[in-house]
């Protein structure tokens, strides 16, 4: 069984002599009395006690005492018992703190001390109370952050399989879309890491290099949550896209530069010599900035055609910008990145689609981008086409210099008088004029007629388009007149037919119009094949059904033959194409 004892002290001694050690301790003692005792009108006594009572009370409320036993608490009445009580509540005091206390002589020093200790415990209960409060906060967050994070993985979670699910749906649950979905789990495990190896990749220049460093370890530091997550891995992914250290290799062999030209375009003598000329330039330089040229002239002449194939004689990617209509610079130049849905401009965009540093680009219609007085688009063009400047072309979105000088840019305008004068100085211009009667005919025999024959269905889909060279183009020139343009075409034209269509039917410099009426004729010959004709009502007037009789009579010569070809000679086109719109320069002159 335990035994508690409370001992109480009566008054204090001190040894002066042992006499027995056991079994209980004896010794002679002297009582001790207080040095200075103090009087009723002692004001410092009086403070200290108030001062140890008050720190007494404030740690028993500390410690949760309720009211009640707080008011019946009864003090002692001398200082001398107060100062006892003092170090007797104090739990925490050493040995020798409390042998100190005792030892004291005058009641002032006692009360002094017994104040200075209940100081010192108060503050380190008020700080350990400090302590511990932070430590429960940190807890706190960190268990919030820790549930938050549980939370958020288990959306991700539920939104990868609402995907995979969406997936497999799309797909009918094949294979392809199973393994779609893993890698798409797998990309995103890893984002920054595959960034951070196409970023090595990509060869970007000093100062692309530190910003692609800078938005990186930003891009980590974020969660795929935030919303600027999306925006810097959407500019991290077109700095890594972007052909900084990439070129395709130029093709020098001027004589089979030049048959290239001349198998896609008939004329253009002026164009196909410049462009020989800067090949051979670049052959014998090697490092000759691109020049910027303006093909000038009206529609329909093969304008945009020729930037193609300009691209395809010099052996270079090639891509088309049209600019027709464009009215706000940042289509061009890019959008700022604190705007929501900013993005890169057109010029930028081009080399992404491009993949090289060194394409072809051709600003198609230049001279009808929209100006006002708040808007004035080919102003931004002018640093573009500055072969001066576009070597450190600064798009708005990319933010960081990008090298254009490499390029190619050709533009083509109807009316070069639209196009301010300091961005039409930065060009060279080169005058188109129309095409001539004899090469709008090997136009139609190589190239037009044929790619109508196949979009009507009147030539078999086997047989690839070939256009052919100035010799072949001549050699059809000395067939005879009732020779098909095509032995396998379900539609034959004689030369007699394209030259009437074209000096009738048609006046213009390009050969769009020309199109329209071939493409009219093929379905002109479609409906023959089919055996329909058109049918006439039966209360047509007498005039009609005899111009309908004669114009069947006229057609018969037509076909089809036993090898199901209708052959079109120059007087079966009024009957077919209607009236003659046009009378041939000659006969105007005569």
């Amino acid at each position: 069984a335990r035994v508690r004892l409370v001992v109480e002290g009566v008054s204090r001694f001190r040894v002066l002599r042992s006499k027995q050690e056991e079994p209980f301790r004896i010794a002679e003692v002297q009582q001790l009395q207080d040095a200075d005792a103090p009087g009723e009108d002692d004001v410092q006594v009086r403070a200290l006690t108030h001062s140890i009572k008050e720190k007494m009370m404030e740690m028993l409320r500390s410690s949760g005492q309720d009211n009640s036993k707080q008011q019946s608490f009864q003090w002692p009445s001398s200082p001398t018992a107060l100062a006892g009580l003092a170090g007797y509540s104090l739990a925490p005091l050493s040995l020798e703190e409390r042998q100190r206390l005792l030892e004291a002589e005058s009641v002032r020093a006692r009360l002094e001390l017994a104040l200075d200790l209940l100081q010192r415990e108060a503050e380190a209960k008020r700080m350990s109370s400090e302590i511990s409060s932070s430590i429960q906060k940190a807890r706190e967050l960190e268990l919030r952050q820790v549930v938050m994070q549980r939370q958020i993985q288990e959306v991700q979670r539920d939104l990868q399989r609402v995907r995979s699910r969406a997936s497999r749906d799309a797909s009918d649950g094949s294979a392809e879309g199973e393994a779609a979905t893993g890698d798409e789990e797998d990309e995103a495990e890893d984002e920054a890491a595959r960034l951070a190896e196409r970023l090595q990749k990509a060869g970007l220049p000093e100062e692309a290099d530190r910003v692609a460093k800078r938005e990186l370890k930003r891009l980590k530091s974020l969660q795929p949550h935030h919303p600027e997550y999306t925006s810097a891995h959407s500019y991290l992914e077109l700095l890594a896209s972007l052909p900084w250290s990439v070129s395709s290799e130029d093709r020098f062999d001027l004589r089979q530069a030049r048959a290239l030209l001349d198998e896609d375009h008939k004329g253009l003598e002026k164009v196909k010599v410049r462009l020989l000329e800067f090949l051979a330039v670049q052959k014998m330089r090697g490092d000759m900035k691109g020049p910027i040229l303006c093909l000038h002239g009206p529609p329909g002449i093969g304008k945009t055609s020729l930037g193609r194939s300009v691209a395809r004689a010099m052996g270079r990617k090639f891509h088309r910008l049209a600019l027709g209509g464009v009215r706000d610079e940042a289509e061009i130049r890019g959008h700022r990145r604190t705007y929501i849905g900013s993005m890169c401009g057109s010029i930028i965009q081009a080399f992404q689609t491009a993949g090289t540093n060194n394409p072809v680009i051709l600003l198609d219609e230049v001279d009808k981008m929209a100006q006002n007085s708040m808007f004035n688009p080919q102003a931004t063009l002018l640093e573009v086409l500055d072969p001066e400047q576009n070597g450190s072309f600064k798009d708005h979105y990319l933010n960081t210099p990008f090298d254009l000088s490499k390029a190619l840019f050709v533009c083509t305008a109807n009316d070069s008088s639209l196009i301010d004068r300091p961005l039409l100085d930065r060009m060279e211009v080169v005058e188109l004029a129309g095409y001539t009667l004899e090469e709008k005919v090997a136009i139609t025999e190589s190239h037009l007629l044929p790619k109508q024959l196949r979009l009507h269905a009147l030539q078999p889909e086997h047989q690839a388009e070939a256009p052919a060279h100035a010799s072949a183009a001549d050699e059809a020139a000395d067939a005879p007149m009732d020779a098909p343009a095509d032995a396998h075409a379900k539609l034959a034209l004689t030369q007699e037919a394209v030259r009437a269509l074209i000096t009738k039917w048609t006046s213009e410099s390009g050969v769009r119009s020309l199109e329209r009426h071939l493409a009219q004729l093929c379905r002109w010959a479609s409906l023959r094949l089919q055996g329909a004709s058109p049918v006439l009502d039966q209360r047509a007037a007498p005039h009609e059904v005899a111009r309908a009789a004669e114009r069947e009579a006229a057609l018969a010569a037509c076909g089809p033959d036993g090898r199901g070809v209708v052959t079109v000679d120059a007087s079966h086109l009024p009957y077919i194409m209607g009236p003659e719109i046009f009378e041939p320069d000659l006969a105007e002159r005569l």
